[in-house]
């Protein structure tokens, strides 16, 4: 791609970015209601200890399946995050893209 033009580089960028824009909202939208689930996943778990509070708390942070739900939530925010960070880079590759047109078309370049 060293040899793409800054046109091509950035009609690039532009294409995935529009072609992962539903990709992105769902990444996020699942990101966030695992982690909104996270409390809920924990009271059940908690609900089916036994003891005192705390005993209860340690045993429902301790209880396979909250332990599965935040797994979960780590694999779905690495999952945002990635697609997310490659989003941002495009989004630069098109700002480059735009400052190098203006400075062509100053006679900058």
């Amino acid at each position: 791609m060293s040899g793409s033009t800054p046109e091509s580089k950035a009609q690039t960028a532009i294409d995935y970015l529009a072609s992962t824009d539903l990709c992105h909202a769902q990444a996020r939208a699942e990101y966030n209601a695992l982690s909104e689930l996270r409390k809920t996943v924990r009271s059940f778990c908690f609900d089916d200890a036994k003891g005192g509070v705390a005993e209860r708390t340690m045993a429902a942070e301790r209880h396979e399946d909250y332990i599965e739900h935040i797994e979960k939530i780590k694999t779905a925010e690495i999952n945002f995050h990635h697609l997310h960070n490659k989003r941002k880079r495009a989004e630069l590759t098109v700002e480059m893209y735009r400052t190098y047109s203006a400075n062509v078309r100053k006679g900058n370049i």
